[in-house]
């Protein structure tokens, strides 16, 4: 019995996740070039200033603003919005850790 609840409760949360990637698909389509180009752009600068913001205190000072304002903006916009631009961050501090980034 018990066994069954925990692969109900996994199956609930595959469907939900599917549905959530369904949805965020959908709003994709729905959205304009502009629209998704100017997200790409703000992702790109969110990925900039977490760069920036691990290279020392000065760096991480100057950086920390604007990323703290883009992060408000995100929340306030959509939180999958949001949750893409900690995804970027976290990936961008861990490529620029291993000296895959450029910068």
């Amino acid at each position: 019995m018990a066994g069954d609840r925990a692969d109900d409760g996994i199956a609930t949360w595959v469907r939900t996740a599917r549905r959530r990637v369904d949805v965020a698909i959908e709003e994709l389509r729905r959205r304009n070039a502009s629209a998704v180009a100017i997200d790409l752009l703000y992702s790109f600068t969110t990925a900039f200033l977490a760069t920036l913001a691990i290279r020392g205190r000065w760096p991480a000072v100057i950086a920390a603003g604007p990323l703290a304002a883009f992060l408000v903006f995100a929340w306030r916009s959509s939180r999958g919005f949001f949750v893409v631009q900690l995804v970027v961050i976290a990936v961008t501090v861990v490529a620029t850790t291993a000296g895959v980034l450029p910068l």
